[in-house]
């Protein structure tokens, strides 16, 4: 799980990763923009992760059976707030952590 809350440098870019392990595969899994409560990405069961289109330019997503990482390019300073991520398994197991983004200026 990402440091809590988590440093960056504005214009700098920052990967947040959650490590786990899961039982089944993925049923749904997302990354929310907390702070205002927009999905900011999503993968459902054994598809492709889908990037909503307002964070396409600057956000990446990546989502496996033990790693997701949401990648900021050149980090701005309204970008700081609250992300959360959420797995829910194919066998109903739910993981959920939220982390906060800290932009420093330069």
């Amino acid at each position: 799980m990402p440091c809590n809350p988590t440093l960056v440098r504005e214009w700098d870019n920052i990967t947040l990763k959650w490590n786990y392990t899961i039982d089944g595969s993925i049923g749904v899994a997302q990354f929310l923009n907390a702070t205002d409560d927009y999905s900011i990405a999503a993968k459902f069961g054994a598809g492709d992760v889908i990037v909503a289109s307002g964070y396409q330019e600057r956000f990446k997503a990546d989502i496996s059976n033990t790693l997701a990482q949401l990648t900021i390019i050149t980090v701005q300073r309204s970008d700081s707030g609250r992300y959360s991520f959420t797995l829910t398994s194919s066998k109903v197991v739910v993981i959920s952590d939220e982390v906060e983004l800290k932009v420093q200026c330069k």
